[in-house]
């Protein structure tokens, strides 16, 4: 098995792992996907009799040696929390994963639950995971349905729906510490945690990337905090969720739910979409014939997108009057600072993605996780990136060719702009098993650039023999026919691709279209097998 295909293997497996990996002693197993466990619901047949605090008060202190006390202190009172409770609106917080405070009160008082309990809200219904300080609880009865403890040999854990938070529950809990098993009556209060210090936050997990290098998702609580590669870290703020105070200077705070944004990057658009988050996008640095993405181009015509100008120039009144509310730009804002200081000024956030310096192509694609989180859409982001990667994975497994293939365009000025042999482009052709062209030619360079320009002189010496011409059409504009191509410089008439009839074009859509890397990777694996199925979905081949 080549080095190729051991590759292909290994990171097949790294994809059924778990998403999230804990990441400090205070939870070492907090994953923010996958939750904890099934949850069996049945009718409660058969049970023993409901028994009040009076009744197992003596009970429950007998065996009170075999129950782990959490000893947390509840930074207030059953009763308190319940008043709170009582006094605030319940509401189902946006989908996503939660860090709530929980309450237990009935019983002995010997029992109790952890202080701080996991929420997962999917498609609008909202499910409490709750840990007790015990190993005697076999069941719970929630609203009339009965829930099987799912950590047997541990404290007991059960699932289960809430009505939104903060609420308050009655529940029963059936403990078998006694000498017959008996039904407890217990009220939950659960309810978003009071303000607390950044600092006092601990990192409980964070998310397993298959691919990507420029960003990294870490749970702390509540919150998630982003950081992405030379661009800067930013704490995501559920709804519902207070801002937590002493939040360093250098983290920018995003709160959820994001809507009304202004996206400049126009790669960023497609994942966007896919995701379904596209109605949080209403601002754009493209005008409505600029758009490659459809689902862009409709929203625009129908007055649903609006252009706000340039990435260096926008339109900072349309912005502020219509109630922008955060800013997604590329590394290019970086060449003029004042503008995001402005933005910053009026009180838009920016966050600056670098989904382009991915030098893994699936990396690059993996960026829709992190647009899936921050617009509540996580479960949708990562079942896209997960399908696209088994789409291709028999095509990683194959054997590599060896056929050389060449990706490049003309400038107005007769040079050649090229990609490097690290880039993602380059890393595509390797994976649909071809070789770049200028692997070994030129020296991998660590700067940020992921393109370089040759003069045609230094171009026909490395490329002259390449199996395969490939015009990059994004740049000056897609190729209708090799004479074209020709005309822009004779010399490539004597190209080895050019006289064997190998010359293809990419579409203008392909850099934008960055959910369709793996439709690029089955396009070049085609032509470099010659499988004879001409239907490519980026390329075109030139006459």
């Amino acid at each position: 098995m080549n080095k190729k295909r051991v590759t292909a293997v290994i990171l097949s497996a790294m994809m059924c792992m778990q998403i999230f990996t804990g990441c400090g002693a205070k939870n070492n197993a907090a994953a923010v996907e996958g939750g904890a466990g099934q949850t069996a619901t049945e009718s409660a047949q058969g049970a023993a009799g409901t028994v009040t605090e009076e009744n197992a008060q003596t009970a429950e202190e007998n065996v009170q040696g075999t129950a782990d006390q959490d000893g947390t202190e509840e930074s207030m009172t059953g009763n308190d929390a319940a008043e709170q409770a009582d006094s605030t609106e319940v509401s189902v917080p946006e989908d996503g994963e939660y860090t709530v405070e929980v309450t237990l009160e009935g019983g002995s008082g010997k029992a109790t639950v952890d202080s701080q309990a996991k929420v997962t809200v999917t498609d609008g219904v909202a499910y409490a995971t709750i840990t007790w300080s015990s190993t005697h609880y076999d069941y719970m009865i929630v609203n009339g349905e009965k829930y099987l403890n799912e950590n047997e040999g541990g404290n007991s854990t059960f699932t289960f729906p809430i009505t939104g938070v903060p609420c308050e529950m009655e529940v029963i809990g059936d403990t078998t510490a006694m000498s017959t098993p008996h039904e407890i009556e217990y009220t939950l209060v659960f309810s978003f945690p009071e303000t607390t210090s950044f600092n006092e936050l601990n990192c409980e997990g964070h998310m397993n990337l298959a691919y990507a290098d420029q960003f990294s998702i870490e749970q702390y609580g509540a919150y998630k905090l982003i950081t992405i590669v030379d661009s800067g870290r930013y704490l995501l703020v559920p709804k519902g969720v207070s801002v937590p105070a002493d939040v360093p200077s250098d983290i920018v705070v995003l709160q959820q739910p994001l809507t009304d944004g202004y996206l400049v990057s126009s790669a960023v658009m497609d994942l966007v979409c896919k995701t379904g988050a596209l109605s949080c996008i209403k601002f754009t640095g493209l005008k409505e014939k600029d758009w490659y993405v459809q689902e862009a181009a409709d929203a625009m015509k129908a007055g649903e997108l609006v252009y706000a100008g340039k990435y260096n120039a926008p339109d900072y009144e349309l912005l502020l009057g219509q109630g922008c509310k955060f800013a997604i730009e590329n590394s290019m804002i970086l060449h003029n600072p004042e503008v995001k200081e402005k933005l910053e000024e009026l009180g838009i956030p920016v966050l600056i993605e670098r989904s382009s310096y991915e030098k893994h192509p699936l990396g690059r694609l993996e960026w829709i996780r992190l647009f899936g989180v921050l617009f509540n859409q996580e479960q949708s982001g990562t079942a896209f990136f997960r399908e696209q990667v088994e789409r291709v994975q028999p095509i990683l497994e194959k054997e590599n060719t060896g056929k050389t293939v060449a990706f490049f365009a003309v400038s107005s000025d007769g040079t050649i702009t090229v990609r490097k042999p690290n880039d993602y482009v380059s890393s595509m052709i390797d994976l649909a098993g071809g070789v770049y062209s200028l692997n070994g030619y030129l020296e991998e360079e660590d700067n940020a650039l992921s393109t370089l320009k040759m003069q045609m002189e230094d171009f026909y010496v490395a490329e002259k023999d390449a199996d395969i011409l490939i015009y990059n059409g994004t740049i000056e504009g897609e190729l209708n026919s090799v004479d074209e191509l020709i005309a822009k410089n004779s010399l490539f008439a004597d190209f080895k691709a050019v006289q064997s009839g190998d010359v293809y074009t990419t579409g203008g859509n392909f850099y934008q279209e960055t959910s369709a890397t793996c439709d690029f990777i089955e396009d070049l694996n085609k032509i470099l097998t010659d499988s004879g199925d001409t239907d490519y979905r980026f390329i075109q081949k030139l006459k």
